[in-house]
């Protein structure tokens, strides 16, 4: 019984060493960094609808 869940979580932490190396890895990111979740700098946003920049004296 011991064997068991001890193998299964071998196959666990082995599929999820396994998916961490594949998105690594993986051309589809659209994002900067080696997460891929696409947060760093993957918001595109229309300039000209932002208003006018006022200075201050």
């Amino acid at each position: 019984m011991e064997t068991l869940v001890i193998g299964m979580l071998f196959v666990g932490a082995l599929a999820y060493l396994g998916n961490q190396f594949r998105k690594q890895f993986s051309l589809r990111k659209t994002g900067g960094c080696a997460k891929g979740c696409g947060s760093c700098g993957a918001i595109k946003f229309d300039e000209s609808k932002l208003p006018p920049i006022q200075k201050v004296n």
